[in-house]
């Protein structure tokens, strides 16, 4: 068997073994504020060992992602370390989240290449901004980032897209012993989903794309309110697997249709 079989892969082992190693120094050390960061950290490893960091202008929108999950990681670092509350953690992550859709939309550096892009740099803000507020913990990351890869597995088009969606879920699971998460952790697996989901729609912009890129966000937001409302030790994984699964049970109906 070649070892070139392993080496797509190599991204989300990377991804986990970063993450692990990041999440548990700081917990053994009693930094829990750090120790969230790991999720972060590992997506950053994992996606620069999948795709390699360019250091010169991205053409293609799989080659922004390194550098954007980079430097959403550094965000977090700061906002843990400096500004954990108050209006400047408010002001930090909103600029951190506008500087993640304007790198995504393109980095438009003129007024006409602003307007141009300005409703797609809007929308991948608030894109981010709800991963932001809903993602409470590793476990929601994960099952979040594990819903997008099963999209993008079956219905997404060519590309790195759903090693990247793996690399996220192994960055969630190695952020476990991190426990629950502040908006600092938050902060770059938020800009990492919110890229991954829009990354397919505006390559290809398919009804399909819009649908799983909607899975995870549907079950960030409405799976709680479907738990509560069934209640129960199961209410809330039944609930989010009801929300998250909906958007996809809606590509396949929609594909078994051609």
């Amino acid at each position: 068997m070649s070892i070139d079989l392993f080496l797509p892969w190599r991204g989300v082992a990377a991804a986990l073994v970063a993450s692990l190693a990041w999440a548990g120094l700081f917990r053994l050390l009693r930094r829990s504020d750090l120790a969230g960061l790991g999720a972060g950290i590992g997506l950053a490893v994992g996606w620069v060992l999948a795709l390699g960091l360019l250091t010169g202008t991205p053409r293609q929108l799989p080659e922004r992602l390194p550098a954007l999950v980079i430097g959403g990681a550094l965000a977090g670092f700061v906002l843990a370390v400096a500004a954990r509350r108050g209006a400047v953690a408010v002001v930090l992550a909103t600029l951190a989240l506008a500087g993640a859709a304007w790198w995504l939309a393109g980095g438009p550096l003129t007024l006409p290449d602003l307007r141009r892009t300005m409703v797609v740099l809007l929308a991948l803000l608030a894109l981010g901004a709800a991963g932001l507020l809903a993602l409470r913990g590793p476990i929601g990351a994960a099952a979040a980032m594990a819903l997008l890869a099963a999209g993008l597995w079956l219905f997404g088009p060519p590309g790195p897209w759903f090693l990247l969606a793996l690399a996220g879920v192994a960055a969630a699971v190695g952020a476990l012993p991190a426990g629950g998460w502040g908006a600092a952790a938050a902060l770059p697996v938020a800009i990492g989903l919110a890229a991954l989901a829009a990354g397919p729609v505006l390559a290809r912009g398919g009804t399909s794309d819009w649908l799983v890129a909607a899975a995870p966000f549907a079950a960030l937001w409405l799976g709680p309110a479907l738990g509560g409302r069934i209640g129960g030790r199961a209410g809330e994984p039944v609930g989010w697997a009801m929300a998250g699964l909906l958007p996809l049970i809606f590509v396949w109906l929609l594909h078994r249709s051609y």
